[in-house]
């Protein structure tokens, strides 16, 4: 009887742990992949994220636009080093704002995702970045009186 309670419990243990495994990749994929691919290509990776959402298409201009605008950036703030997670809000199940600050030579780049999720999968409905994160910083850390 007690094996059979400690099998019991290690088998639900291990399905929570899977499922919550599960559930988290599958909220992270999107920003996962574009991170992967951005080491690489960060124009790539704009392309990758706005794939995930076929209304896009409809917005292409907008969308080249800004592609346009950060590959004229790039050149501006050295080397890229990676990536660090700001915060991570959810607005219900479906609705998601992931901001993550971008850590290049000369200074940081915010880059913020809005992830949706109509129906049973999650999609890049904007993104987004810019370089205010310091001057946002230097306002809060002033005495409001």
């Amino acid at each position: 009887m007690n094996h059979k309670l400690l099998l019991g419990t290690f088998l639900f243990l291990f399905l929570c742990f899977t499922h919550g495994l599960q559930a988290q990749s599958e909220n992270e994929r999107i920003t996962e992949e574009f991170f992967r691919q951005y080491a690489l290509d960060p124009i790539k990776a704009f392309d990758y994220a706005f794939s995930t959402n076929k209304w896009m298409d409809r917005n292409q201009d907008a969308v080249e636009n800004l592609k346009n605008q950060y590959k004229n950036l790039l050149p501006l703030i050295g080397s890229y080093y990676g990536y660090d997670l700001i915060t991570e809000k959810n607005l219900g199940d479906h609705l998601k704002v992931n901001s993550f600050i971008l850590r290049y030579d000369r200074q940081p780049i915010r880059l913020t995702f809005i992830l949706y999720k109509p129906k049973d999968r999650w999609q890049v409905q904007n993104l987004k970045y810019d370089d205010t994160l310091p001057e946002e910083l230097e306002e809060a850390s002033k005495i409001k009186q």
